[in-house]
């Protein structure tokens, strides 16, 4: 389930279900419940979602996930791949205990790598030049 909401966060009604907020005035997604295989697709959809605003950065809160599987950790892997594919960038910004047990296990670079400098400003940084164009 997906809402739009400016100030509440999510709160599932059943524990093992998965409840998600899109909080676009400050460019957050917020879930809460379980992320797993079967409710991985409602995360993706809410990030999808910032991508109709302007804002360059957007923030992923999870601290209010009660579980989180491979396939939840796909979904997250997926969330920063739509934001890097509209050249956003997404930062986890809370982390429940079962997200932040996995993250750490993969590691936090592989969940969410660092960003890749685009192609002209890595050929700048060759050339010895960072000024921008």
């Amino acid at each position: 389930m997906v809402t739009s909401s400016p100030s509440t966060g999510p709160s599932p009604v059943d524990p093992s279900s998965l409840a998600v907020s899109v909080d676009l005035p400050h460019a957050r997604v917020r879930v809460a419940g379980e992320l797993d295989r079967d409710s991985a697709h409602h995360l993706l959809e809410a990030v999808e979602i910032l991508a109709t605003r302007a804002d360059r950065s957007w923030q992923l809160d999870a601290a209010d996930v009660t579980f989180c599987d491979a396939g939840g950790l796909r979904a997250l892997t997926g969330a920063h791949a739509i934001a890097a594919a509209h050249g956003r960038s997404l930062r986890l910004v809370r982390r429940s205990r079962p997200v932040a047990r996995l993250v750490s296990l993969i590691g936090e670079d592989e969940v969410f790598p660092p960003a890749a400098p685009s192609r002209r400003r890595a050929a700048r940084i060759r050339c010895g030049t960072t000024s921008t164009p």
